[in-house]
């Protein structure tokens, strides 16, 4: 723990969070210009796939004087409205610092603040504020003893502080969800620096969930960890262990929540909904990965569940109805391999985008069309990242109008970069039938 300590500590004095502006295959079907399977297995075999290209937008330095960029994680506004600004977090040995590149311009890069409060698997949950110009991340105070979150206006280039870091954003941008960042330990998502000061507490009463008012600053303890543990634990709450919160996240009304509770000793990862006031509270289901929701009343997720109609549990892609049952609903695609899923903007929730974990040395990046169940796949990248809490996963984010994608990737040999797709053809010509696949 303290080899992990020292090591994350080195790092964070070379963190940059910066901007950049933005401007197939087995068999394609009929008039399409893609690949479409009928199956997952065959996105991971490959045959005869063409993928649509790739394009490194972010710039890796020389060697000696390396640059690692990246978003580091999903689900959170990585794209400003008109798609021609993205935004990522740059990471040196020496030197740390936010801004913006701009890709019209000459690539010109320009520095809107710095950042050590992050890790290596969310980043420092830097993303657009809906709604508005402004640019949020997540810092340490000026005199380091508290997490804060830093907002930038793009236009005006003014500048205020939150008390509070921010995990998700409601999709007015009115209202953040947040929790203590130095307390969840879930393969290194913590921010390093400063103490739990509830440490020796199993569920300590006087922290949990917060809603931050984003223009106000206003914070307000909606769940305590000591309130959830009682649900959690009806019968009575475990003699040790560590209680805590490992996510949140707006359902698309802005109406109810989801939240990953953990308690690592204890064996206990469950998820659970509640209104925006900490008020109602459902389960879920257990051992929750990446959800996604669909709509206000289903979520997708992967996991081991027992399929909707009975059976044996298996593993693969579920949708679950926040009706507190806790019960599948539906069954996607059954797989094992779990990855980042997200919704892509559209109507209907047509299509569904994720990507897997290192599977022999490569990361695949797919789509999924709920109509016709066709998997379509993008990319097959080698992975030449190390493993852990180092590892770069792609996580997939897509643009507002659903027609890019943007991941990180290691397959060139020069560490964390950025990359972008335009998935356009696809969303704008989906699949009509089943295909037919040699």
């Amino acid at each position: 723990m303290t080899r992990a300590y020292n090591t994350m500590k080195q790092l964070l004095r070379g963190t940059v969070v910066f901007l950049i502006a933005l401007i197939s295959a087995g068999q394609a079907q009929d008039d399409l210009s893609y690949t479409t399977y009928t199956s997952f297995n065959q996105v991971l075999e490959g045959r005869n796939t063409r993928y649509p290209a790739i394009t490194r937008v972010s710039d890796p330095g020389v060697n000696g004087q390396r640059a690692y960029t990246g978003f580091f994680f999903y689900q959170c506004l990585q794209f400003d409205t008109s798609g021609r600004y993205l935004l990522g977090m740059k990471v040196y040995v020496q030197n740390r610092a936010v801004g913006f590149i701009d890709l019209k311009n000459k690539y010109k890069w320009t520095k809107i603040g710095e950042t050590t409060a992050w890790n290596w698997q969310q980043g420092a949950r830097l993303q657009w504020r809906p709604r508005s110009d402004e640019i949020v991340w997540n810092d340490r105070s000026d005199d380091g003893k508290q997490y804060v979150c830093r907002v930038y206006n793009f236009h005006t280039g003014t500048r205020r502080i939150l008390p509070r870091p921010i995990y998700d954003l409601s999709p007015d941008g009115a209202t953040a969800l947040t929790h203590d960042f130095e307390r969840m330990k879930h393969r290194g998502t913590d921010y390093v620096g400063i103490e739990d000061k509830y440490k020796n507490q199993y569920a300590p009463s006087k922290t949990g969930i917060w809603k931050m008012n984003m223009d106000t600053g206003k914070a307000e303890l909606i769940m305590s960890l000591e309130k959830m543990a009682a649900i959690a634990y009806p019968n009575g709450t475990p003699a040790s262990g560590c209680f805590y919160v490992f996510r949140e996240g707006w359902n698309p009304s802005g109406t109810r929540f989801i939240a990953f509770i953990k308690d690592p000793e204890n064996e206990f990862f469950e998820s659970f909904s509640m209104t925006s006031k900490g008020t109602d509270v459902r389960y879920l289901y257990n051992n929750p990965s990446h959800h996604a929701w669909q709509d206000d009343d289903y979520i997708l997720d992967f996991g081991k569940h027992t399929p909707p109609g009975g059976g044996s549990p298996l593993a693969g892609y579920f949708l679950f109805k926040d009706d507190g049952t806790g019960k599948a609903k539906e069954l996607l695609w059954a797989t094992n391999f779990d990855g980042h899923d997200s919704y892509v903007p559209g109507p209907g929730g047509d299509w569904i985008i994720s990507d897997t974990y290192v599977l022999d040395g490569f990361q695949y990046l797919f789509m999924y069309h709920r109509p016709t169940k066709l998997f379509i796949p993008l990319a097959k990248l080698k992975s030449t990242a190390g493993e852990g809490i180092h590892r770069v996963d792609l996580h997939p984010r897509l643009s507002r109008d659903g027609k890019t994608v943007s991941i990180d990737a290691t397959h060139e040999g020069l560490g964390r970069q950025m990359y972008v797709i335009d998935i356009s053809s696809i969303v704008n010509n989906p699949p009509h039938r089943r295909a037919s696949v040699p």
